[in-house]
């Protein structure tokens, strides 16, 4: 899993001797089998190393990334097999001794670029449409805390406490029968109170994005009454389940059930959002031709484009100008090339121009608006 440590890791690295490679690999082997996406790989790879080492200057900065190109492939050829992630973004610096790799929850476009420092505005521009949901199971003794997250799941510790028994062996009566029922329910008062502080500090300590929370109906009814306003806003869902017998990857498995209906909500708030706008005319725009116009003019502010939306088209690759005409470059004037996808043209302009990408699911109101658009920053007549 990535960690947010390990992004300000990779957002803080330099190197002034040795160059560092990013390499973003689509490994989707939803259109070709497990053996062509390795000889593709393997051809890519291997004549991106062949371009970078004409630019390279030293025999050391050469050998530091003919070791990167080893490592990367050594990494990414067993993940085709394992078909775990349909993508990876990987950064090395052999020279340095640097190492990250990720699987990823969608494609990407093919990059291999080797710089003095990390090219991490594609990884970014992921990350940004994820959230970080903390999860809590709950019972009257007990507590764990999980981190979800690009669908992993990370153990955050617990909580355990001794809560004393209702009634002794060969029980009582009168007073003392009553004295041990008040003893039981004082307990778990304070076991909630304790786990509802400390999961307040794994969430605010994580900066995480939601809250779900699982257990049996009856303790989690008693246990949100101790919940922090702060994590009560950030509450997202339960599961219901014993905490006793549930598995980490049963508590994964709900987590995730819980994020596609938080995700869903958002992305369908999110479109209808945008055609609303863009049928009166305020700020917002649908269609590719029209979203391709806003993000060239930089008034783009959010793109929202349906995964696996393709269309073929035309570029000027030297200004990440992309249409749907042939024609010539209104920025350089040379004649623009044919392209396989100006929507992946468009999504790499977007990210040029820090303008935010949403990655839509499954229909949505968007289907029927041409599956393309963008809410504007400002609009020009």
């Amino acid at each position: 899993m990535i960690t947010r440590q390990q992004v300000e890791q990779l957002l803080s690295f330099q190197n002034g001797q040795y160059l560092v490679t990013s390499c973003y690999l689509n490994l989707d082997r939803a259109k070709m089998p497990a053996q062509m996406v390795k000889i593709k790989v393997k051809d890519l790879l291997q004549a991106a190393q062949q371009q970078l080492a004409q630019k390279t200057g030293s025999h050391a900065q050469r050998e530091s990334l003919r070791r990167d190109f080893a490592d990367i492939e050594a990494y990414v050829l067993p993940e085709i097999v394992a078909n775990r992630f349909k993508a990876v973004a990987i950064f090395s610096c052999a020279g340095e001794k640097f190492w990250q790799a990720y699987g990823l929850p969608r494609m990407v476009r093919n990059i291999l670029i080797a710089d003095h420092n990390p090219y991490i505005r594609p990884l970014t521009a992921i990350l940004s449409e994820y959230h970080r949901y903390c999860v809590a199971v709950v019972d009257r003794a007990h507590a764990k805390f999980y981190e979800v997250y690009l669908g992993e799941i990370l153990d955050h510790g617990g909580v355990d406490d001794e809560i004393p028994r209702r009634v002794r062996e060969g029980g009582l009566g009168g007073r003392d029968e009553r004295h041990i029922e008040r003893r039981h329910g004082h307990a778990i008062q304070h076991h909630y109170r304790t786990v509802a502080e400390q999961l307040l500090r794994v969430f605010t300590g994580g900066r995480f994005d939601w809250l779900v929370l699982g257990g049996q109906r009856e303790p989690l009814r008693e246990f949100k009454d101790y919940l922090h306003p702060t994590l009560r806003r950030r509450w997202a869902g339960d599961f219901h389940a014993d905490p006793t017998h549930v598995t980490v990857p049963e508590i994964l498995q709900q987590t995730l059930a819980v994020e596609e209906r938080v995700e869903w909500e958002h992305e369908l708030k999110l479109a209808g959002e945008l055609i609303q706008k863009a049928e009166a005319g305020q700020r917002a725009v649908k269609g590719l031709g029209a979203t391709l116009t806003a993000l060239d003019r930089g008034e783009a502010q959010t793109l929202l484009v349906e995964d696996g939306f393709e269309v073929p088209g035309y570029a000027c690759f030297a200004c990440h100008f992309a249409s749907l005409e042939q024609q010539s470059c209104p920025h350089c004037g040379k004649p623009v090339e044919p392209c396989a996808d100006v929507v992946d043209e468009a999504i790499e302009l977007a990210l040029q121009r820090n303008c935010q990408v949403e990655h839509l699911q499954g229909p949505t109101p968007l289907r029927e608006g041409g599956r393309i658009g963008a809410l504007l920053r400002y609009q020009t007549a």
